[in-house]
């Protein structure tokens, strides 16, 4: 997770639990600190897996809900975006209304769920 989006979270009122480079270190975040929502690259390298299995796992572990994040197209990514089941996307490049308008969408999901 870049400072800027780190700052974007910080500045709407959120915190920021971790920043992982890699699927292991996000289980161990989640693992040690409660959170809402994941927001999870899918091109996240590293032991353990993608961004897509750090999104699966994170849910079926923990129950973090992910909004995934990438330069591509997810249209790109096929059928395995599907297993994550996330809250919403973030295209890279992102702005902070970006981020704003992607994270009420998500916590407004969950809110009706």
């Amino acid at each position: 997770m870049s400072l800027f989006l780190q700052g974007v979270l910080q500045d709407l009122g959120h915190s920021v639990s971790g920043v992982a480079p890699s699927l292991r270190t996000a289980l161990a975040i989640a693992a040690g600190t409660p959170s809402d929502i994941a927001i999870v690259d899918i091109g996240l390298a590293g032991d353990g897996g993608d961004g897509i299995d750090a999104a699966i796992a994170l849910r079926s572990r923990y129950g973090i809900h992910a909004l995934l994040m990438t330069g591509a197209s997810f249209a790109d990514v096929g059928p395995r975006l599907q297993d994550a089941h996330p809250l919403g996307f973030l295209t890279k490049p992102y702005t902070e209304s970006d981020v704003a308008s992607a994270l009420q969408a998500a916590l407004a999901q969950m809110s009706a769920a």
